[in-house]
């Protein structure tokens, strides 16, 4: 089962120690039984051209989308687009199930 919990404070970014925008752990732990952290940093993902959807839900976080419910369809599929690339990056990869397997 997965959880979403919301916090006021998210962990630092293993990449430039600065504030992250989203983390978000993996159900299932690395080759080394480390857990895998998916991260989105402010000053890491933006204008990153190797992590382009990083970037675009950077910006639309900096745009305010985050705050327009109106925009909460744009929200989705940019937060998926940014899973299905930050989990290539680790070596996962999206799969869909067949509705008969819902």
């Amino acid at each position: 089962m997965a959880f979403i919990e919301e916090s006021s404070r998210l962990p630092q970014c293993s990449r430039c120690r600065g504030n992250l925008l989203i983390s978000a752990v993996m159900p299932q732990d690395d080759d080394q039984g480390w857990p895998i952290h998916l991260e989105l940093c402010t000053s890491c993902d933006s204008g990153d051209t190797t992590r382009p959807a990083a970037g675009i839900l950077v910006q639309f976080f900096a745009d305010g989308g985050g705050h327009d419910e109106s925009r909460s369809q744009e929200a989705a599929q940019l937060l998926t687009e940014w899973t299905r690339e930050a989990m290539a990056a680790h070596g996962w990869y999206w799969h869909e199930k067949p509705p008969d397997q819902l």
